[in-house]
C-alpha cells in the first residue's frame, strides 16, 4: 500500500473512532476517498505520496468532477478532500497543505425541490389503504399508541405484515418528513409511546423530535407494532424486512414507487420526496420557516429557504384573493360580457 493509500486510511480511522461520526457519514468519506485516489492512478500514477498533490492536482480534479457530476457532488468530495489535508496537515504528515492555494467558487443553480400536492398524496396512501388483506382493529383506548405485546407469532412473510409496515412507513414519512435513512434507523427506544412521540436522530447525531398527532397515522403504526412485537428476530429496528433484518433504504424506495405507480403517478418519486412535500405543504399553510426548520432538522435556515416558493395555482389564488386592486370597482365602465386578452402583432 502507498503513502497516500495509507493516509486516506488513517483519515477514515479518525473519522470513525475519533471524531465517532455516523456509519452514512464515515462511508460518504470512504467514498469521496476512493473516487480521488482512483482518480490519481489515470491521472498521475507516480503520485503515491500525499505531498505529490499539488495546486495543479486539485485543479485538475474539480475539472474531472464538474464534467462528470452535479454541484452538490462536487462540493461534497472536495469538501471531503479538504478534510483529509487538513488533518494531514494538523497532524504534520505534510508540510504543505495544497488547499492553501486552492480557492473553489461554484454557484449552486437554484432549483425548486419536486413536491407531492395533496392529491397525489391523498392517492398514493389511498393505494396503499387498498391492498388491505383485511382492516385490523387497533385499539380500544382512542388510538393511543399500545405499549403491549401482540401475544402471538407473526409470519413476517405475510400479506398481512408487508401491507401493514408499508402503510406505516407512508404515514410516517409524511408526518414526520423524515430521511429515509432516519426511518430506517428507528428503533423502539426512540418510540415514547405514552406522549406519542419519536425521536430522530439526523446528520451529524443532531437529534429532534417529531409529533404524532393524526389518528389514522397513529392507527398505521399501531396495526404494525402490533404484527411487529410477534416476530422473533435479534434487531430492535422497528421497520424490518421479511426475512428480520433491518430494512434497507433501498426496500423503502422500492415499496415507495410500487405504490405511486398504483396511483397511476407518473413522475419519478422517491422517499425524500415526501420530505419535500412535507415541508413545501406546511408553508402553503402559513407554518412559520422556524418551526419546518426543526421539524426538518435543518442546522441553517438557509437549507430551509429551498422551500419558499408556492405554486402556480397558489401564486394565481392570491393575484384573485389578495391583490389590492380587486377591491376597486369602476361603477361607470359597462361590465363585459366575456373577459379575454386580446393580443396584437
Amino acid at each position: 500500500m502507498n503513502q497516500i493509500n495509507r493516509h486516506s486510511q488513517i483519515f477514515i480511522d479518525y473519522c470513525q473512532n475519533k471524531r465517532r461520526l455516523s456509519s452514512a457519514t464515515v462511508r460518504a468519506y470512504e467514498l469521496d476517498m476512493e473516487s480521488f485516489l482512483n482518480f490519481l492512478k489515470d491521472f498521475d500514477e507516480k503520485a503515491v505520496e500525499s505531498s505529490h498533490i499539488t495546486k495543479h492536482t486539485l485543479e485538475a480534479y474539480l475539472d474531472f468532477l464538474n464534467q462528470n457530476f452535479s454541484v452538490k457532488t462536487v462540493r461534497r468530495r472536495i469538501a471531503s478532500l479538504r478534510s483529509f489535508f487538513n488533518y494531514l496537515e494538523y497532524e504534520d504528515l505534510i508540510e504543505d497543505n495544497p488547499f492553501r492555494k486552492f480557492h473553489m467558487y461554484i454557484k449552486d443553480p437554484f432549483r425548486v425541490p419536486d413536491v407531492l400536492s395533496l392529491e397525489e398524496i391523498n392517492g398514493i396512501l389511498a393505494a396503499a389503504y387498498g391492498e388491505s388483506p383485511t382492516l385490523m382493529p387497533v385499539s380500544d383506548e382512542d388510538n393511543l399508541l399500545l405499549p403491549k405485546k401482540a401475544g402471538k407469532k407473526t409470519d413476517i412473510q405475510s400479506k398481512e405484515f408487508l401491507w401493514a409496515r408499508d402503510t406505516a412507513i407512508l404515514e410516517i414519512l409524511f408526518a414526520g418528513g423524515l430521511r429515509v435513512s432516519e426511518l430506517c434507523n428507528l428503533t423502539y427506544q426512540d418510540l415514547n409511546l405514552s406522549r406519542l412521540q419519536i425521536k430522530i436522530n439526523g446528520k451529524g447525531n443532531k437529534q429532534r423530535i417529531i409529533y404524532l398527532e393524526n389518528a389514522e397515522v397513529i392507527n398505521a403504526l399501531n396495526r404494525y407494532l402490533l404484527l411487529r412485537d410477534g416476530v422473533e428476530t435479534d434487531t430492535t429496528n422497528i421497520f424490518i424486512s421479511k426475512f428480520g433484518k433491518k430494512l434497507s433504504t433501498q426496500a423503502v424506495r422500492n415499496l415507495v414507487e410500487k405504490y405511486t405507480k398504483m396511483a397511476g403517478i407518473t413522475k419519478k418519486i422517491t422517499p425524500h420526496t415526501f420530505r419535500h412535500s412535507f415541508a413545501s405543504l406546511l408553508l402553503e399553510e402559513g407554518v412559520d420557516i422556524k418551526y419546518i426548520q426543526d421539524f426538518l432538522g435543518h442546522s441553517s435556515i438557509a437549507t430551509t429557504q429551498i422551500y419558499l416558493h408556492t405554486s402556480s395555482r397558489e401564486k394565481r389564488k392570491i393575484m384573485a384573493t389578495k391583490h389590492p386592486r380587486q377591491k376597486l370597482v369602476m361603477e361607470d365602465i359597462a361590465p363585459m360580457a366575456n373577459i379575454h386578452l386580446h393580443q396584437q402583432y
